[in-house]
């Protein structure tokens, strides 16, 4: 037995999956204000759904309506769902924005056509199917040309989704020169019908996938929240774990060198109690920066808790981590706070390196050298460079810590 599809009722499904889509897409970007885009493709939904309305209407408002706006509106629909999903994963297609223009032209053009002049259903057909066909296209190349913008398996959907619904019209197209054609497309037949299957295929899937993407990367921001010191904006310990497990995965595999390097402002309690937290905070700021600044891209620098710093090194030996470590000595004892217009600090800090040796069975052994390395450095007077392996350290290069009027 034949299926029946009644083509209103379907329409009018669309319509509804359109309007509540679009409503829940301007509902979604009012809450989140940071992902461009979503706005355009709830119009895009509006426009698909109040296409559907108006094709739903045929016999009861003017053929203009109901035949060139209705489709018209449907395709401006699904082209501000493309240019939505670029604007989103911040995709630029060139001359993407004539290609739509001149699309959503050509077709109002051919629908006033082969509704008043050359009045035919298959010749509308052909031309929405096409037309659709090429649109839907578009957005698979956007996707298609932009890999690396967007949550891989959400890509993929979205690639395969504009990919079969172009590849469905494709056939409508040709299909319609073979078929007879029919006096009203009220009644066009079974392929009419699946077009507007299509229809909710594309809303269903394009606004699933978006709230995907969107999901994963507010996912990805909190996690990296978790993983950032909040008051420096280096790793935190959290973070440095999970770096030093790959790095000694990896030194374990290959024999590949690493260093750890910890240091730690030399008096730096002074500073709060004389000056107050908020001339502290300052201090760690700047003190992160001065590491942060000048290290590797590839380098590891962390807050290990309070005033204390953690600095990983990944083919770093202990010559290397040494020469590093003093440069950030120096770095260090150059670097100046100014306080008011009276109070100028002067920083050091002390640093304690060590290096994967084979025989380590975890990498937090070569954080506890490191750890001790820095006690010595602390012991032997501060603002100087320690290794134990080597016994290696530099000799002072100024005050400590000093206010100066």
């Amino acid at each position: 037995m034949a299926i029946q599809l009644d083509f209103r009722t379907l329409s009018l499904t669309l319509m509804l999956f359109s309007l509540v889509f679009g409503l829940g897409m301007f509902a979604y970007s009012r809450e989140h204000t940071k992902f461009s885009g979503i706005r355009t493709m709830g119009a895009g939904y509006f426009l698909i759904g109040g296409g559907c309305v108006l094709l739903g209407l045929r016999h009861f408002i003017y053929d203009f309506a109901s035949i060139v706006l209705a489709n018209t509106a449907i395709i401006i629909g699904v082209v501000l769902i493309y240019r939505g999903l670029f604007r989103f994963r911040g995709i630029s297609l060139r001359h993407e924005r004539w290609l739509s223009t001149a699309l959503v032209l050509v077709l109002a053009a051919l629908m006033y056509v082969y509704t008043f002049h050359i009045p035919d259903v298959n010749l509308r057909i052909q031309a929405f199917s096409i037309v659709f066909a090429a649109a839907c296209l578009i957005g698979a190349t956007g996707f298609l040309r932009h890999r690396e913008s967007h949550n891989r398996m959400a890509g993929k959907m979205l690639i395969a989704m504009f990919l079969l619904v172009s590849a469905f019209f494709i056939f409508r197209f040709f299909r319609s020169f073979y078929d007879v054609p029919p006096e009203d497309f009220m009644n066009a037949g079974w392929l009419s019908a699946l077009a507007i299957v299509a229809g909710e295929f594309l809303v269903i899937l394009s606004s699933f996938c978006t709230i995907w993407m969107a999901s994963g990367e507010l996912q990805d921001e909190l996690s990296e929240i978790a993983r950032i010191d909040p008051l420096t904006g280096l790793y935190n310990r959290r973070a440095f774990d999970e770096c030093c497990d790959i790095e000694f995965s990896r030194a374990q595999r290959s024999g590949a060198p690493f260093a750890i390097i910890m240091c730690d402002l030399d008096h730096f309690k002074r500073v709060n109690d004389q000056y107050g937290h908020h001339v502290g905070d300052e201090v760690l700021r700047r003190f992160a920066n001065t590491l942060k600044e000048h290290i590797r891209k590839h380098d590891v620098v962390a807050r290990f808790g309070g005033e204390e710093f953690v600095l990983l090194l990944p083919g770093k030996d202990t010559e290397q981590g040494l020469e590093v470590a003093e440069k950030l000595r120096a770095k260090t004892a150059d670097t100046q706070i100014t306080i008011g217009d009276d109070v100028c600090l002067t920083l050091s800090a002390s640093f304690g390196v060590a290096h994967y040796d084979s025989s380590d069975r975890e990498w937090s052994a070569v954080l506890h050298r490191a750890d001790n390395a820095l006690y010595a450095a602390k012991k032997q007077g501060r603002n100087r460079v320690v290794d134990l392996a080597t016994e290696g350290q530099n000799v002072q290069s100024g005050p400590m810590l000093s206010a100066q009027p």
